[in-house]
């Protein structure tokens, strides 16, 4: 099935899109495309078009990428509908401009939806990275009460199936969730490939430290199960591309140095 991306971004984030385009564009799942739409100006319509037109990195991909210019003043949950009404795949992947995304991303959770018959599909758990502290967390949402147990932020479903998201300017990815749940869609969830997305607080996200900091804290995988991963995130990380240098993991209460090299 063909898969829309959708992302939603503003000029401010003009560096990490360019990180976010590149693993769109490295995605082993090929039938897919990236729909980014913004509320910027002109300026940098032109410059994110010109450097899609022209990076190496977008070769392959670039007719899959398309850029709309939307009206200024418009919540995040309105921008985001509006990405959903152009998007032309039978599933949408919510792909946010400041997170990062492993190459087998797209096709791990398609066949996750498709082998489970499911209308959606979310991570039940993530890496969180703290790119200024250079720390990396292993989160489980899993230790939330079910049925909210999965990362909202890592939607991928049917279109058809999709509610509208929230207009408001953050938390509308948990107004969208619970609307599926009410609504009775099927949910399936990807466990222990944590890896396959990283979160980033970079210090310019919606959500302020002190949310990501609670985020981790109640949440990090202990140490036996990250130590016990270890070859699997250390390959895992090696793949991605222009990764930002973590010094060392988090995992329950004790602090793993990392040494960029084994990557």
């Amino acid at each position: 099935m063909h898969i829309s991306c959708l992302m939603v971004t503003q000029a401010s984030r003009f560096d990490s899109v360019r990180l976010a385009v590149a693993d769109f564009c490295a995605q082993t799942y090929a039938t897919c495309d990236l729909l980014i739409v913004h509320d910027g100006d002109e300026v940098f319509d032109n410059a994110l078009a010109q450097w899609i037109a022209t990076a190496p990195v977008c070769s392959a991909a670039r007719q899959r990428i398309a850029v709309h210019r939307l009206p200024g003043g418009q919540s995040l949950g309105a921008l985001r509908n509006q990405s959903v009404q152009r998007a032309r795949g039978e599933l949408i992947c919510q792909w946010d401009d400041d997170d990062r995304y492993h190459p087998q991303r797209l096709a791990l959770q398609a066949d996750k939806l498709r082998t489970a018959d499911a209308d959606f599909c979310f991570l039940s758990d993530q890496l969180h990275g703290f790119v200024k502290a250079k720390t990396l967390c292993w989160d489980d949402w899993d230790r939330e009460t079910y049925p909210l147990n999965f990362v909202q932020g890592t939607l991928l479903g049917k279109r058809a199936r999709m509610p509208l998201y929230p207009e408001i300017a953050r938390g509308e990815d948990t107004g969208l969730s619970l609307d599926i749940l009410a609504a009775g869609h099927r949910i399936t969830r990807l466990r222990h490939h944590g890896w396959c997305y990283i979160y980033n607080y970079h210090g310019s996200n919606v959500w302020d430290e002190r949310h990501h900091q609670a985020i981790s804290q109640a949440k990090r995988m202990p140490l036996a199960f990250v130590v016990g991963k270890s070859k699997i995130w250390r390959a895992r990380l090696a793949e991605y591309a222009d990764l930002p240098t973590y010094h060392s993991f988090l995992a329950g209460n004790t602090q793993l140095p990392l040494i960029a090299q084994q990557y």
